[in-house]
């Protein structure tokens, strides 16, 4: 029997059979180093995890999730063991859940990454997370989620801060409309630095170019107590002074000063001055004439408190009401004379039934009175002496010889007629 043959078969099995194990072997490395290299890549990517802050899910269509990386459990909502498998939508608030099935359909529907923003309560505080929602094969979704609290809370800083900002603008743009259309003058500067502002009303004021910036107030504080104010530095103050025009002319002003603060400190000096002159001569102007009413209205007073009566060609009479000062006796005496001297008079009757009481000066400007008639060729004769003004006179012990005295005005008118008549 021959064997050669089925020897060369046996040969040719065992050497497919050396192949396939030769495949086998190269097969089995190859998948021991892609599975060496998956390992190592796993183990690469969980240490990215575990060192960056993000959190990652793997979920399905329905976001049931069946996979998740963090770098510690703490930073989760709820623990694995009870999201894995889950529904994320089920697992949040119902506010969250339907804002993010909102961004996975979206996702989803246009295969491509969708970026969105939410916030859960965690524990007394609310935390805000930034989510970037990645659409895989197979309709999965991987969902990267990184804490976004503090920057949050930044922007929403910044945003009032602007906020801020925007509404000390408008206050400013509200200030300078209002400042430089203002009929006042009004001018910033520094505090120890150089003018910041002026307005319109301001420059013109001064004589001051258009344009300029602002004015040095105390280069303009001619004298007066606004002059005296700007030795004294800055304060919340207010005086009037004379001030100088750029051409060298005085105007009179009144200066309200006070200072601003920002940042608890002083920062600028505010200055806001009106033009008086035409009200300081209106005013002086009133003050003359106020002050002429009243000459007038003295004098007029004056006339009244000491009349002189006439009552017949050479007799006159002047009735004496009230209380006699040192003035009114000097009155009384230029009174008689003057009826004396202007009208000829020889007999001058002074009437003192309306004088309450009689003192030193009352004696003597009737004594002096007497005699200054005397002088002149009249007779002085003293009416209306009562029983007071008599008790009174002795005890001041008035030289009253050669003085007629009579006890009424009506006796004394007929003393003087009569006596005109002889």
């Amino acid at each position: 029997m021959n064997v050669d043959p089925i020897i060369g078969e046996l040969r040719d099995e065992n050497e497919a059979l050396r192949q396939r194990v030769a495949r086998l072997e190269r097969e089995r490395d190859a998948a021991k180093l892609s599975l060496d290299a998956q390992r190592k890549e796993a183990t690469t990517v969980n240490a990215i995890f575990r060192v960056l802050p993000d959190l990652f899910f793997r979920m399905e269509k329905d976001t049931t999730i069946v996979d998740y990386r963090a770098r510690s459990d703490s930073s989760l909502y709820v623990p694995p063991e009870t999201f894995l498998g889950k529904r994320m939508t089920d697992l949040l608030p119902p506010e969250v859940s339907a804002h993010l099935e909102r961004v996975f359909q979206e996702a989803l529907e246009s295969g491509k990454v969708r970026e969105t923003e939410y916030s859960l309560p965690m524990g007394p505080s609310v935390e805000w997370y930034e989510a970037r929602v990645v659409p895989l094969e197979g309709e999965q979704l991987v969902m990267l989620v990184r804490q976004t609290t503090e920057q949050h809370r930044n922007r929403e800083a910044l945003k009032r801060r602007t906020d801020e900002l925007e509404e000390s603008l408008r206050s400013v743009r509200l200030f300078r409309a209002l400042a430089d259309n203002a009929p006042t003058a009004i001018a910033v500067t520094q505090v120890g630095k150089e003018p910041v502002y002026s307005n319109d009303a301001w420059r013109a004021l001064f004589g001051a170019a258009d344009g300029y910036a602002g004015v040095d107030v105390a280069a303009f504080v001619a004298e007066g107590r606004a002059a005296v104010q700007r030795e004294r530095g800055p304060g919340e103050c207010g005086a009037l002074g004379a001030f100088r025009r750029a051409d060298g002319s005085i105007f009179h002003g009144h200066l309200t000063e006070f200072t601003l603060h920002e940042d608890g400190g002083p920062s600028h000096e505010a200055f806001i001055l009106t033009d008086v002159t035409a009200t300081l001569a209106a005013e002086e102007e009133r003050r003359a004439l106020a002050e002429q009413v009243i000459a007038a209205q003295r004098e007029a007073l004056r006339a009244l408190s000491t009349p002189l009566v006439p009552i017949a060609r050479h007799v006159v009479a002047v009735p004496l009401i009230g209380s006699v000062n040192a003035e009114r006796a000097e009155r009384l005496l230029e009174v008689l004379l003057d009826g004396v001297a202007q009208r000829g008079a020889s007999v001058v009757l002074l009437d003192v039934t309306g004088v309450p009481h009689v003192d030193n000066d009352a004696a003597d400007a009737i004594t002096r009175a007497a005699r200054a008639v005397g002088l002149l060729g009249a007779e002085l004769v003293l009416t209306g002496v009562g029983r007071d003004v008599a008790r009174t006179l002795v005890e001041l012990g008035a030289d009253l010889r050669g003085l007629v005295t009579l006890g009424s005005l009506e006796q004394g008118i007929a003393y003087g007629i009569g006596k005109k008549k002889r």
